[in-house]
């Protein structure tokens, strides 16, 4: 299933996208419908994989994910070649985030990006 989400750089609202042409985008807010144009958001695919507690995993967003008894954030981004989506910590570590069973989404990049500095 191919789904985006967008966040509007102007106002900081992250939201579900409905539908998009070639100069809008649209979707709802809290049951509000919301019309920008495409130019002023930054869209997300969804990477078809879900977190621990069922939260849709997108591009953009910061996980936890744990590994030998350790935690580490990770950005979710599309590698174009691996053509697929990774996990990218601020020490550059790589992470496949479909191998990791105990990811939890805790922010994305845009509203939490205190959430994946060191």
């Amino acid at each position: 299933e191919i789904k985006f989400r967008a966040f509007d750089k102007a106002s900081g609202l992250m939201f579900g996208i409905d539908g998009f042409d070639k100069k809008y985008v649209w979707g709802y807010k809290a049951g509000v419908q919301i019309k920008v144009e495409i130019s002023e958001v930054i869209l997300m695919q969804y990477t078809g994989l879900s977190d621990k507690n069922g939260k849709e995993i997108c591009e953009g967003d910061i996980c936890i994910g744990k590994r030998g008894g350790s935690s580490y954030a990770f950005e979710v981004k599309w590698d174009e070649i691996d053509t697929r989506f990774l996990g990218y910590t601020s020490s550059g570590y790589i992470c496949y985030v479909g191998q990791e069973p105990s990811v939890e989404v805790i922010g994305n990049i845009y509203e939490n990006q205190e959430l994946i500095k060191e």
